[in-house]
Protein backbone atom coordinates (compact mmCIF):
# COMPACT_ATOMS: atom_id res chain seq x y z
CA UNK A 1 0.00 0.00 0.00
CA UNK A 2 3.21 2.56 0.80
CA UNK A 3 4.10 1.51 -2.25
CA UNK A 4 1.34 2.44 -4.05
CA UNK A 5 1.05 5.70 -2.31
CA UNK A 6 4.39 6.62 -3.49
CA UNK A 7 3.82 6.10 -7.24
CA UNK A 8 0.87 8.13 -7.09
CA UNK A 9 2.70 10.93 -5.26
CA UNK A 10 5.86 10.64 -7.77
CA UNK A 11 3.42 10.52 -10.79
CA UNK A 12 1.60 13.81 -9.11
CA UNK A 13 4.70 15.54 -8.42
CA UNK A 14 5.38 14.71 -12.63
CA UNK A 15 1.88 15.94 -13.24
CA UNK A 16 2.37 19.21 -11.61
CA UNK A 17 5.26 20.18 -13.15
CA UNK A 18 4.14 19.31 -16.37
CA UNK A 19 1.12 21.56 -16.27
CA UNK A 20 2.97 24.23 -14.89
CA UNK A 21 3.02 25.35 -18.40
CA UNK A 22 -0.30 26.41 -17.74
CA UNK A 23 1.30 29.26 -15.68
CA UNK A 24 3.03 32.27 -17.46
CA UNK A 25 5.96 30.96 -19.18
CA UNK A 26 8.45 32.31 -17.43
CA UNK A 27 7.24 31.79 -14.28
CA UNK A 28 7.20 27.76 -15.08
CA UNK A 29 10.52 27.91 -16.26
CA UNK A 30 11.73 30.06 -13.73
CA UNK A 31 10.57 27.66 -10.95
CA UNK A 32 10.47 24.45 -12.97
CA UNK A 33 14.43 24.55 -12.79
CA UNK A 34 14.74 25.08 -8.88
CA UNK A 35 15.30 22.95 -6.27
CA UNK A 36 13.09 22.48 -3.28
CA UNK A 37 15.53 25.05 -1.56
CA UNK A 38 15.61 27.38 -4.30
CA UNK A 39 11.56 27.46 -4.50
CA UNK A 40 11.33 28.11 -0.19
CA UNK A 41 13.68 30.84 -0.25
CA UNK A 42 11.86 32.43 -3.06
CA UNK A 43 8.52 31.54 -2.54
CA UNK A 44 6.84 35.10 -1.86
CA UNK A 45 7.97 36.08 -5.60
CA UNK A 46 6.98 32.83 -7.32
CA UNK A 47 3.42 31.69 -8.69
CA UNK A 48 1.52 30.05 -6.08
CA UNK A 49 1.87 26.54 -8.57
CA UNK A 50 5.56 26.74 -7.60
CA UNK A 51 4.20 26.04 -3.49
CA UNK A 52 2.22 22.95 -4.67
CA UNK A 53 5.53 21.64 -6.23
CA UNK A 54 7.21 22.80 -3.23
CA UNK A 55 4.40 20.48 -1.26
CA UNK A 56 4.43 17.64 -3.55
CA UNK A 57 8.58 17.71 -3.11
CA UNK A 58 8.13 17.46 0.55
CA UNK A 59 5.86 15.10 0.82
CA UNK A 60 7.71 12.62 -1.68
CA UNK A 61 10.74 13.33 1.15
CA UNK A 62 8.81 12.61 3.75
CA UNK A 63 8.17 15.70 5.12
CA UNK A 64 4.46 15.85 5.38
CA UNK A 65 4.02 18.89 8.22
CA UNK A 66 6.36 21.05 5.64
CA UNK A 67 4.34 20.15 3.10
CA UNK A 68 1.19 20.81 4.44
CA UNK A 69 2.48 23.95 5.51
CA UNK A 70 3.28 24.86 2.11
CA UNK A 71 0.71 23.00 0.46
CA UNK A 72 -1.67 25.47 2.54
CA UNK A 73 0.15 28.41 1.55
CA UNK A 74 -0.05 27.97 -1.94
CA UNK A 75 -3.85 27.22 -1.35
CA UNK A 76 -4.57 30.61 0.11
CA UNK A 77 -2.16 32.23 -2.49
CA UNK A 78 -3.76 30.69 -5.19
CA UNK A 79 -7.12 31.47 -4.00
CA UNK A 80 -6.24 34.82 -3.69
CA UNK A 81 -5.05 35.43 -7.36
CA UNK A 82 -8.30 33.77 -8.76
CA UNK A 83 -10.38 35.88 -6.79
CA UNK A 84 -8.79 39.02 -7.95
CA UNK A 85 -7.86 37.71 -11.37
CA UNK A 86 -10.83 37.79 -13.78
CA UNK A 87 -11.26 36.14 -16.93
CA UNK A 88 -7.39 35.45 -16.12
CA UNK A 89 -8.66 33.55 -12.91
CA UNK A 90 -10.80 31.61 -14.18
CA UNK A 91 -8.18 30.40 -16.69
CA UNK A 92 -5.87 30.03 -13.46
CA UNK A 93 -8.88 27.80 -11.57
CA UNK A 94 -8.13 24.88 -14.42
CA UNK A 95 -4.39 24.48 -13.00
CA UNK A 96 -5.88 25.30 -9.37
CA UNK A 97 -8.17 22.30 -9.41
CA UNK A 98 -6.07 19.67 -11.15
CA UNK A 99 -3.08 21.06 -8.39
CA UNK A 100 -5.69 20.28 -5.40
CA UNK A 101 -6.85 17.30 -6.72
CA UNK A 102 -2.85 15.57 -7.89
CA UNK A 103 -1.21 17.66 -4.46
CA UNK A 104 -3.84 18.71 -2.19
CA UNK A 105 -5.15 15.19 -1.58
CA UNK A 106 -2.15 13.05 -0.48
CA UNK A 107 -1.01 16.34 1.56
CA UNK A 108 -4.48 16.53 3.02
CA UNK A 109 -4.89 12.96 3.66
CA UNK A 110 -1.55 12.42 5.29
CA UNK A 111 -1.60 15.80 7.72
CA UNK A 112 -5.66 14.85 8.35
CA UNK A 113 -4.14 12.41 10.29
CA UNK A 114 -3.22 14.76 13.53
CA UNK A 115 -5.72 17.37 13.79
CA UNK A 116 -2.77 19.44 15.94
CA UNK A 117 -0.85 19.02 12.68
CA UNK A 118 -3.62 19.57 10.43
CA UNK A 119 -4.66 23.07 12.55
CA UNK A 120 -0.83 23.78 12.61
CA UNK A 121 0.17 23.86 9.08
CA UNK A 122 -3.05 26.18 8.52
CA UNK A 123 -1.85 28.88 10.70
CA UNK A 124 1.55 28.55 9.69
CA UNK A 125 0.47 29.16 6.31
CA UNK A 126 -1.74 32.41 7.29
CA UNK A 127 1.07 33.36 9.59
CA UNK A 128 3.82 33.19 6.70
CA UNK A 129 1.38 34.82 4.18
CA UNK A 130 0.81 37.91 6.93
CA UNK A 131 4.59 37.84 7.06
CA UNK A 132 5.69 38.08 3.21
CA UNK A 133 4.99 40.32 0.30
CA UNK A 134 3.15 38.79 -2.26
CA UNK A 135 4.62 39.75 -5.97
CA UNK A 136 2.18 38.26 -7.96
CA UNK A 137 -1.13 39.71 -6.30
CA UNK A 138 -1.11 43.15 -4.56
CA UNK A 139 -2.02 42.84 -0.70
CA UNK A 140 -2.84 46.53 -0.69
CA UNK A 141 -4.78 46.47 -3.73
CA UNK A 142 -7.02 44.04 -3.49
CA UNK A 143 -7.10 43.81 0.67
CA UNK A 144 -10.49 43.27 0.66
CA UNK A 145 -9.91 40.24 -1.71
CA UNK A 146 -7.06 39.04 0.47
CA UNK A 147 -9.44 39.55 3.74
CA UNK A 148 -12.04 37.25 2.01
CA UNK A 149 -9.62 34.61 1.02
CA UNK A 150 -7.85 34.46 4.64
CA UNK A 151 -11.30 34.51 6.45
CA UNK A 152 -12.32 31.17 4.33
CA UNK A 153 -9.22 29.42 5.57
CA UNK A 154 -10.12 30.76 9.13
CA UNK A 155 -13.32 29.05 9.14
CA UNK A 156 -11.61 26.07 8.24
CA UNK A 157 -9.35 26.07 11.08
CA UNK A 158 -12.25 26.83 12.97
CA UNK A 159 -14.63 23.98 11.59
CA UNK A 160 -12.07 21.71 11.89
CA UNK A 161 -11.56 23.02 15.67
CA UNK A 162 -15.13 22.28 16.53
CA UNK A 163 -14.42 18.68 14.61
CA UNK A 164 -11.29 17.57 16.23
CA UNK A 165 -13.12 14.62 18.51
CA UNK A 166 -15.25 13.03 15.34
CA UNK A 167 -12.39 13.20 12.82
CA UNK A 168 -10.01 10.56 13.54
CA UNK A 169 -13.33 8.46 13.73
CA UNK A 170 -14.23 9.74 10.16
CA UNK A 171 -11.39 8.78 8.89
CA UNK A 172 -10.60 5.32 10.50
CA UNK A 173 -13.93 4.72 9.22
CA UNK A 174 -13.03 5.68 5.41
CA UNK A 175 -9.77 3.60 6.00
CA UNK A 176 -7.09 6.60 6.46
CA UNK A 177 -4.55 6.13 8.76
CA UNK A 178 -4.45 8.29 12.12
CA UNK A 179 -0.94 9.33 13.76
Amino acid sequence: MKDQAMKRLLLSVFLVTSMAVAVPAQDAERFGNLTTDQIEAQADSLHPAALYVLAARLLAAGEGQEAANWMYAGQLRYRFLITVGGEEGRDESILFSALTEQVGRPVNEYIAGDVDEWLAAMRWALDWDDANPNSITSKTEHAAALTEVRDGLERLIETVEAERDIIPQQREANGLENR
